[in-house]
């Protein structure tokens, strides 16, 4: 089993806010899989937010292997 964390950094009004989550896979992912993780997360809490109408701006957005 593969941990991964992903850090999306997001910026809502004037803060900057950091939003983890853990991604478990039986093997580890591609470069694809990666990508298509961020911008699957990044569209996901983009979608959330407008419901609830706020506007917000992705800094970054980090995979990594934790184990």
């Amino acid at each position: 089993m593969v941990e991964y964390l992903q850090e999306l950094r997001v910026k809502d009004g004037n803060q900057v806010r950091i939003i983890n989550i853990h991604i478990f896979k039986e093997k580890v992912m591609t470069d694809d899989e990666i990508e298509e993780k961020k911008i699957e997360f990044s569209k996901y809490m983009q979608e959330v937010y407008a419901s609830e109408g706020i506007n917000l701006e992705i800094i970054d957005n980090i995979i990594t292997e934790v184990r």
